[in-house]
C-alpha cells in the first residue's frame, strides 16, 4: 500500500468511526503523547535542512513506542491502534540509523505512517497532518504554516494539511 493509499485509508477510518469507538483509547492516547516532542524535534530539523538531533530523538521514540500498551485499547477498531507501537518502534529505530540527510529524509517517512493514522483516528488537539504529493509522504506537525522535512528550504512550503476538505478534492467518499 503506498503512501497516499495508506493517508487516505487513515483519514477515512478517523472519520467514519464513531466517537463511542474512541471512548477506550484515552489510556493509548495518554502514553503516545510523549513521543511527539522527540518526533516535532525530528521535523524541525529536517525542514531545518540538518541531521543535528535526529538520530538521538529517533532512538527517544523508539524506547517510548516501547512502553506504549496497545493492549489498553479495546472496541471496534483496536486492531487499528493495536499495531501502531511496534511500526512506529522498527520506524524510529531505522530512522535512527540512518546515515545523512537523504536516507533521514526517507525514513521519516516510514515513521510519520503510524503516527499519522494514530493522529487522524485520535485526534490529539493542536497536531495537523500534512501531506506532500511531491515527496509521496505525510508527516505530523503543531502549526498551520507548512515545513516540509522532505525538502527542506528547497521546497519548504510545500504539501497540505489532510482533513475533511481535502478528502473531499480526492473524491473519497463517506
Amino acid at each position: 500500500m503506498n503512501t497516499k493509499t495508506s493517508l487516505i485509508t487513515a483519514l477515512a477510518l478517523a472519520l467514519l468511526i464513531p466517537a463511542a469507538a474512541h471512548a477506550d483509547t484515552a489510556k493509548f492516547d495518554a502514553a503516545m503523547q510523549p513521543l511527539l516532542t522527540p518526533y516535532f524535534k525530528i521535523h524541525a530539523a529536517l525542514a531545518g535542512d540538518t541531521d543535528k538531533g535526529v538520530a538521538k530523538a529517533a532512538k527517544k521514540i523508539a524506547r517510548l513506542a516501547g512502553k506504549v500498551n496497545p493492549k489498553s485499547v479495546d472496541g471496534m477498531h483496536a486492531a487499528h491502534y493495536k499495531a501502531l507501537p511496534g511500526k512506529i518502534k522498527a520506524a524510529a529505530s531505522t530512522l535512527a540509523k540512518a546515515k545523512g540527510i537523504a536516507a533521514q529524509r526517507e525514513a521519516f517517512k516510514d515513521l510519520s505512517k503510524p503516527l499519522a493514522m494514530w493522529v487522524s483516528m485520535s485526534k490529539p488537539a493542536g497536531v495537523n497532518v500534512v501531506f506532500c504529493s511531491m515527496a509521496k509522504g505525510s508527516w505530523l506537525q503543531k502549526d498551520k504554516t507548512i515545513a516540509n522535512p522532505f525538502y527542506g528550504a528547497k521546497m519548504l512550503r510545500c504539501g497540505e494539511i489532510i482533513g475533511r476538505e481535502v478528502a473531499r478534492r480526492m473524491d473519497i467518499q463517506f
